[in-house]
């Protein structure tokens, strides 16, 4: 009797434990920079990425060998990536969801991963990638990737505001073949004042803010495009600008805050504009 009531404490006690550390893993926040999530199965922070099914139900997995296509490629990192299978034609659509960040002591944090997205005739998915301020706040698009891609290549690094919360990953399919990622990186540094000087040089400014009619930007370096997105991430302008300053005409624009992602060779920054 004692032996069975002891037993029975043992596993209860032992659940419990179990439930405490998925609970850990599944909340765990990110504070240590540069963090790379490479999805092996001993990855600390695996547990963490969640998925939001925005079209159907297709889901991320962690494979070492692709759904469809990609045959004998291996991961870029370890043994394992994340594997979105596209094996249908309802342009399912998924993203796979950061753990949550915490970039308050990051100056100039970036995104990058390596990712293949095969073309498979006449059919191609859609890579793109997402941030957000909070756990309820509006998905803002960073990046997209829409191109026959059958090795690994990096996606660049990807600037993000210091106050991003989560990153997602998300894949649309068209009946594709797989579309995998791998080796994620979040970076940044504590800079010099020349790193700053540089920094400031290099960034793209915007005036003025608010803007009422026009919003003008410079930059030191070329400007490839521009886009706005409106306070719940859809995309309502984009300009294809290839010069160091111009001007965006936002007079159609309703009143409101808007998300303005400027690209160069140096990668993507963000600028919240505020529309009179």
């Amino acid at each position: 009797m004692k032996t069975k009531l002891l037993s029975g404490f043992l596993t209860k006690r032992l659940s419990f434990a179990i439930a405490v550390l998925s609970l850990i893993g599944v909340n765990a926040q990110i504070t240590t920079f540069p963090w790379t999530e490479t999805f092996e199965d001993s990855s600390p922070t695996r547990a963490s990425w969640t998925q939001i099914y925005e079209v159907n139900n297709m889901s991320w997995t962690f494979a070492s060998t692709a759904s469809t296509g990609s045959s004998g490629v291996t991961a870029y990192d370890g043994t394992k990536f994340a594997n979105y299978p596209g094996t249908s034609h309802n342009f399912d659509k998924t993203k796979l969801v950061s753990p949550v960040l915490n970039l308050s002591a990051v100056t100039n944090p970036t995104v990058s991963f390596y990712y293949i997205n095969p073309y498979w005739n006449p059919d191609q998915n859609w890579l793109r990638v997402f941030f957000r301020t909070s756990a309820t706040s509006a998905w803002v698009q960073l990046a997209e990737f829409h191109s026959n891609i059958t090795a690994w290549t990096s996606s660049g690094a990807i600037g993000i505001p210091s106050n991003t919360y989560q990153i997602a990953i998300e894949c649309e399919t068209d009946y594709g073949y797989s579309t995998l990622v791998d080796a994620v990186v979040v970076s940044g540094a504590n800079l010099s004042v020349n790193d700053v000087k540089k920094t400031v040089k290099s960034s793209i400014s915007y005036y003025p803010n608010p803007a009422e009619n026009v919003l003008n930007y410079k930059s030191s370096e070329k400007v490839n495009q521009i886009t706005v997105y409106n306070s719940v991430g859809q995309k309502i302008q984009h300009h294809k600008t290839d010069s160091n300053q111009g001007r965006l005409d936002v007079s159609a624009l309703p009143s409101g805050t808007y998300i303005v992602t400027g690209e160069t060779k140096l990668g993507i920054e963000t600028f919240k504009m505020i529309k009179k």
